[in-house]
């Protein structure tokens, strides 16, 4: 691998936007970065030049992602949209792309801009880091790590949608409706109340665990239509795609770990999307995502049918559906982080695990296959995990009907979990 180039990309066109914009309980409930990678099959010469160039003609419409995340004068976080730049990072790589589709997790971090950047704790303030890789074959890898802080996965993946129409064809895809700066309807009520005794276990700092020098690995799970199709038919037909396959998921992991004590709790972290709760308006760029949990002992999950944990996911996610539990969910975030100064230090991602429960976050709606800059659509994504323990993530539908689901699973239990999912 050799750095080709290294800069910061700013808005193309300064644009009319406050100094600031304040963040909400929720952004900071959220506290990585989200790294992806998109792999391209023959990408031309100047394939690279063209991505940068929509990415200077995008960020005009998306200051949040040009700033920088902070705290105001009154110590209160933000992102100040001073338009210091995303980090662009061009790289030129002499092998051939074929040997990097089948990597995963770390094995994929120099694909990954912060893995070549010496920042620091101001990594973390940096909204947007770009790295594209190109490859002795023509192919290339276009990784982004959007700050979380920032947005969740669904606008994200619309910022993506825009800056590859804006590097196709000079403008961003039609109907796209200018972001507002102003979240403060996802501020907390005055004065907070937590309603539903759920929220605060969810949502508490330290729903993790930590098992210092733990081996975690990735594993890719490959489903096709028809095997989706099969796991739903034994859900009665009855199941969403994400609660047939998370109840499978679930079933799987626990089966793995193998727990002496059967009457052990088990739980499911599913993430929610409260947009429509909230009634988001258009142009809302930030987060809205947020938890709920379901639980049950290891022996009614695995005695029980799949039919039987796919209901029990959508209790849950039924149980959450709601404003008053969403609200909840904000005002306890609001009352947790305003004595984050005094919480001590979270152990590194590497060492903190879900176990004894799972933590199945869904992209299967986002539209990492459309992202066309000029020279076609991906064909693979991948991801570098941050290497927690008891994540399944389910990626969108591939050209080929594939689902991939990304696995962190701790290196004692791989065999036996793939065993139950059937490899």
């Amino acid at each position: 691998m050799e750095i080709h180039s290294r800069m910061c990309v700013a808005k193309a066109v300064p644009a009319t936007a406050p100094p600031l914009v304040l963040l909400t309980p929720l952004d900071l409930f959220h506290t990585s970065q989200m790294p992806i990678v998109l792999f391209y099959e023959n990408a031309p010469a100047g394939a690279a030049a063209r991505i940068e160039s929509g990415l200077a003609t995008v960020l005009d419409h998306y200051p949040e992602l040009a700033g920088r995340i902070g705290r105001d004068e009154q110590g209160r976080h933000c992102i100040h949209l001073n338009n210091e730049g995303a980090i662009f990072v061009e790289v030129v790589c002499s092998s051939e792309l074929a040997p990097f589709l089948d990597k995963r997790g770390n094995d994929v971090k120099d694909l990954v801009g912060s893995s070549t950047l010496e920042l620091g704790d101001g990594m973390n303030r940096v909204p947007l880091i770009i790295q594209v890789t190109r490859f002795a074959c023509g192919g290339l890898a276009l990784s982004w790590e959007g700050h979380h802080r920032v947005c969740d996965g669904s606008a994200h993946t619309q910022f993506l949608l825009n800056w590859a129409s804006a590097a196709r064809t000079g403008s961003l895809t039609p109907g796209f409706v200018p972001l507002i700066h102003d979240r403060s309807f996802l501020s907390p009520r005055d004065p907070p109340v937590v309603e539903d005794p759920l929220v605060e276990f969810v949502h508490k700092p330290m729903s993790r665990t930590t098992v210092p020098g733990q081996e975690v690995l990735t594993l890719t799970e490959n489903l096709t239509s028809k095997q989706i199709s099969h796991l739903k038919s034994l859900c009665g037909n009855k199941y969403t795609t994400y609660e047939t396959l998370s109840a499978h998921f679930w079933r799987c992991m626990t089966a793995a770990r193998d727990f002496e004590d059967r009457s052990t709790l088990v739980g499911h972290f599913c993430p929610a999307n409260g947009r429509s709760i909230l009634n988001a308006p258009p142009g809302f760029f930030g987060n809205a995502i947020y938890h709920t949990f379901v639980q049950t002992s290891a022996a009614d999950l695995l005695d029980g049918s799949l039919e039987h944990a796919a209901g029990l996911i959508r209790q849950a996610v039924k149980r959450a559906s709601n404003r008053v539990f969403l609200e909840s969910v904000i005002d306890y975030l609001a009352l947790e982080q305003a004595g984050e100064d005094d919480r001590p230090p979270q152990a590194e991602a590497k060492d903190q695990s879900w176990i004894p429960n799972v933590m199945i976050p869904c992209w299967s709606r986002f539209p990492l296959y459309e992202v066309d800059f000029g020279f076609g659509d991906p064909f693979r994504f991948s991801t570098v995990n941050v290497g927690i323990e008891g994540v399944f993530t389910i990626g969108p539908p591939r050209k080929d009907g594939i689902t991939e689901v990304l696995i962190n699973v701790r290196k004692e239990h791989a065999q036996s979990l793939l065993a139950h999912l059937g490899n």
